[in-house]
C-alpha cells in the first residue's frame, strides 16, 4: 500500500526503514527514505525482500494516490515519528 512503512530484509540496505512511494504490477515496490533514496529516484525492490509493517502515513498515502508530489522532507519527518506497534509486523 502506498505510504506504508517497510523494512528491507535483503541487500546493503538491510534493516533500514522506508516508505512505499510506488507499486508495480510485477511484484516490485518503489521505496524511499528521503535520505539515501530520494522520492525523485526511489529504490525498486522486490516485495519478497521487504518486511511490511502495519503502519501507514495517511498524509503521504493520500498525496500519492491523488497524484500529488511528496517531498523528501515529508518522508524524513514521517520516518522520524514512526514507532512500531509492539514490534508486530505483517507479511509482504
Amino acid at each position: 500500500m502506498l505510504g506504508q512503512f517497510v523494512i528491507s530484509k535483503m541487500g546493503r540496505d538491510k534493516g533500514r526503514l522506508f516508505v512505499i512511494v510506488g507499486l508495480e504490477e510485477n511484484g516490485y515496490a518503489c521505496i524511499a527514505d528521503g535520505d539515501t533514496h530520494k522520492v525523485s529516484e526511489p529504490k525498486r525492490k522486490n516485495v519478497k525482500h521487504l518486511i511490511v509493517t502495519r503502519q501507514v502515513d495517511e498524509d503521504i498515502r493520500t498525496a500519492l494516490e491523488a497524484g500529488n508530489s511528496v517531498t523528501d522532507e515529508q518522508l524524513v519527518t514521517a520516518l522520524r515519528v514512526y514507532r512500531p506497534q509492539d514490534g508486530k509486523e505483517g507479511d509482504a
